[in-house]
């Protein structure tokens, strides 16, 4: 890699072009994958390879950007595609020595490595998946690693460092997909893109491609100042993508491109070429305007300022060490919020520190909770904090919902994955999923940091501490408090088993937990709850409280009993409390929190 990182310092890298579209234009019957063609028809790669290197390109990216899990879900297959992809442009590179009658060391293979699209696997899952990318090129010789159309950041830091730990010498370009708003699809700001990756040592080479066309990069990029210790990447597509008859097509303009590519270079671009639209013709002609000369770029610096934060009761309790309490209502299923109003007043007049309102539970249709919180946070006076479920709405809306909520006041969010739905109704209704609870709060991080930092907003996650393997929970935890979640609302506690998993987890991550206690109202409701609630374990000692025939008031008063006896176990291990409230039994909670004020 030494040489590769002494021809970076002295020269402008032009990359090859478009790989799919180029190919789908030469060959339309080929596959719909064109990664399948490493094996099908790997000539028709080779040469496309080769053309990219006759046009003066001195990098190749292997043709393997879906080549993952996905789409090979054989592991065998993926390593052996993997692996053809890395060996065809080997061989393309071998094949421009023997035409040219010497050898060119300043030609070079990246690994491509594509988004990974992470429909309902966890953190764990897709680093694994990364990592068996990554070691299979390894195990082949790849020296150079690009994570190419990246969507986030999520993952990048955490693989490069695994690269490096790999190969300290290896070589780390990632690039990120952004539009012409100046964000990614899954809502990261190009700001924070430079402001993150200029932190991360194990990242060589950082930039932006696809999106957009070279003057939407150029009119982007000219009003951003870039770190100077980092190699600057700038792959524009040929033109704007327009739809015919379901298939893209990018306008055409070769002079208007390389004009672009001129442009780029002067704002400070180490690494030029193209991207979707693009073939050897549009690097060809690239190669022709690029001037030798390095231009340098403008050193940006990070603010140290500490942003601003909501000074609500709640969030000021926590800080001091004093136990404040959250309430969760229900939204109705209907178009009757008035429970919900008279609630908040009666929570409101106790002195409660926070409301928090359900994103429907178990995948049933209830009134949005953020558009209700907003209602009552303005008509009742109480701070609420919507459930935000990442179910129903993909990164569009759930960055939309939150912004709207924000511009309406709401100041805390709990983001929770959410219930799926049920198989039963999954012909009807389809379940998003574009995030998981700690990548939604990865990106309610960043706008902390860029559009809410005069007032930032405060947010939670939920806490099952159900499981048999504890340290994999505290892991989960502490992967949510490293993008910013403050504090976890359990699951209800019932059992002194319970209490000391509480008491585990939270030495184990220094986390912040507000207990759940849901009192249960009845024998049939605790029968229910014991019986029919996955994750909730109800002692039989707490069923057998309740008799057959008790009168409510009776039921009632061995619910607040035990649940302040819950209460009183949990003084020493929680931050606070957070009541459930069975069947809007809006006194019965008051009752609580008024015998628990007693002793704690």
């Amino acid at each position: 890699m030494e040489n590769f990182r002494k021809y970076l310092s002295e020269n402008i890298l032009l990359t090859d072009g478009a790989m799919g579209t180029y190919y789908n234009s030469l060959y339309p019957e080929g596959e719909e994958l064109v990664e399948a063609e490493n094996l099908k028809n790997p000539q028709r790669i080779l040469d496309i390879h080769k053309d990219y290197i006759l046009s003066g390109a001195h990098i190749l990216r292997t043709n393997t950007f879906a080549s993952n899990f996905n789409f090979f879900p054989d592991k065998n297959d993926l390593m052996e595609n993997i692996g053809a992809g890395l060996r065809i442009a080997e061989d393309a590179i071998e094949y421009s020595y023997s035409i040219t009658g010497n050898v060119d060391e300043n030609i070079y293979v990246a690994a491509d490595i594509g988004t990974i699209y992470d429909w309902g696997k966890d953190y764990a899952e897709v680093i694994s998946d990364y990592k068996f990318i990554i070691d299979t090129f390894i195990d082949r010789g790849a020296q150079i690693f690009w994570f190419e159309t990246q969507n986030d950041i999520f993952y990048i830091k955490e693989l490069s460092e695994y690269i490096k730990s790999k190969n300290k010498d290896a070589y780390v370009i990632s690039t990120f997909y952004i539009d012409k708003t100046g964000y990614s699809k899954s809502g990261v700001s190009i700001t924070r893109i430079i402001s993150e990756l200029t932190e991360m040592d194990s990242v060589d080479a950082y930039g932006f491609n696809c999106g957009m066309a070279g003057s939407q990069m150029v009119n982007l990029l000219k009003n951003i100042s870039f770190p100077s210790n980092k190699t600057l990447v700038a792959l524009p597509n040929a033109g704007y993508p327009y739809e015919v008859r379901g298939q893209i097509f990018y306008g055409k303009n070769i002079g208007h491109f390389v004009e672009n590519e001129a442009s780029l270079q002067k704002l400070g671009v180490d690494i030029i070429g193209g991207c979707c639209g693009t073939t050897p013709e549009y690097i060809s002609e690239t190669r022709a305007v690029l001037s030798a000369d390095k231009y340098e770029k403008h050193l940006s610096k990070k603010s140290n300022e500490a942003v601003a934060r909501t000074e609500s009761k709640f969030w000021e309790k926590l800080q001091r060490g004093e136990k404040p309490f959250v309430v969760e209502l229900d939204p109705p299923a209907d178009m009757n919020y008035s429970k919900v109003i008279n609630g908040a007043k009666v929570l409101r007049d106790h002195k409660v520190d926070l409301l928090t309102l359900s994103d429907s539970p178990l995948a049933r249709t209830r009134m949005d909770a953020s558009l209700l919180g907003t209602k009552v946070q303005h008509q009742v006076g109480i701070d609420v904090m919507p459930h935000i479920s990442c179910r129903d709405r993909n990164v569009i809306s759930l960055r939309g919902t939150i912004m709207g909520g924000y511009a309406n006041d709401l100041r805390h969010f709990l983001i929770v994955t959410g219930d799926p739905i049920s198989k039963q109704n999954r012909a009807d209704m389809t379940q998003v999923f574009n995030y998981n609870s700690i990548k939604l709060m990865n990106l309610v991080n960043g706008m902390n940091e860029e559009e809410f930092v005069d007032d930032t907003v405060v947010y939670g996650g939920a806490l099952n501490y159900n499981g048999v393997n504890a340290e994999a929970i505290a892991r989960r935890m502490k992967l949510k408090m490293d993008q910013g979640c403050e504090f976890f609302l359990t699951q209800p506690i019932y059992s002194d088993k319970d209490v000391e998993r509480i008491r585990l987890l939270r030495e184990m991550t220094g986390a912040k937990i507000m207990a759940g206690i849901m009192p249960l109202v009845s024998r049939r409701n605790a029968l229910f709850i014991a019986n029919e609630m996955p994750g909730m374990n109800v002692p039989e000692e707490i069923v057998e409280l309740y008799k057959e025939d008790m009168t409510r008031e009776e039921a009632e008063q061995v619910a607040v009993d035990a649940s302040v006896e819950i209460a009183n176990k949990l003084k020493d291990c929680c931050d606070g409390y957070y009541f459930m409230t069975p069947f809007n039994r809006v006194n019965l909670i008051c009752r609580i929190i008024d015998e628990i004020r007693k002793f704690d």
